[in-house]
């Protein structure tokens, strides 16, 4: 007769997270993209409204807790971002939420996480994982826009992106050209300002 420990340890499939998704969730609810845009004070939207459908496939999660897995995955665009080796972070990520690989009858790669694992971070680390091995780690970033840190993932053909989107290219250009007209200005006040003094130099030896 076989012993009953009283328990079963039961598995779950970690549900598929696209990038746009990562990055909703990574720029809402990690506290460092809210400190540099200054918004600590703003309250957080429920997993639904950040994820859609997608957040039901999730246990239900505290904001704490939303909170610690979001900041993790930043660590990872953060790194790339400064130009550091991006794996200790994703390992880290993938250490804690305990994915494990199962094949598929059709030959997919599927994900499974146990009791002990936490499906929400190994969604999130699955998704950099394959995006980090399919593109690399040079693609992904931290917005360099005025008031702003976002992270974002850069899927262009060049590969040269700065900024999270629009609006904060926008405002870099506005900035950009306000500062040149502010330089015009201070020079053009400087040149009369010299054309002045020689004017009075050359006045002075006239008199004299």
């Amino acid at each position: 007769m076989e012993p009953s420990w009283g328990y079963t340890y039961s598995v779950s499939a970690v549900p598929q997270m696209e990038m746009d998704q990562v990055l909703d969730l990574v720029n809402h609810y990690a506290p460092r993209p809210r400190a540099a845009a200054q918004d600590e004070s703003k309250g957080y939207r429920d997993l639904g409204a950040v994820l859609g459908d997608l957040a039901s496939t999730f246990p239900a999660s505290s904001e704490g807790a939303l909170h610690a897995a979001a900041e993790d995955a930043y660590q990872v665009f953060l790194d790339a971002h400064t130009g550091h080796d991006v794996a200790p972070a994703l390992n880290a990520l993938l250490a804690a939420a305990r994915p494990t690989p199962r094949l598929g009858p059709d030959g997919a790669v599927m994900w499974e996480v146990g009791d002990d694992g936490d499906p929400l971070r190994a969604a999130l680390a699955i998704a950099l994982l394959d995006w980090v091995h399919a593109r690399g780690a040079d693609r992904l970033g931290l917005c360099e826009g005025i008031r702003c840190a976002d992270a974002f993932a850069d899927s262009s053909a060049a590969g040269q992106r700065k900024y999270c989107g629009a609006v904060c290219l926008n405002r870099h250009k506005v900035a950009a050209y306000r500062r040149r007209a502010a330089e015009k200005k201070q020079d053009e006040h400087k040149t009369k300002h010299d054309e002045n003094e020689k004017q009075q130099d050359r006045e002075a030896g006239e008199k004299y």
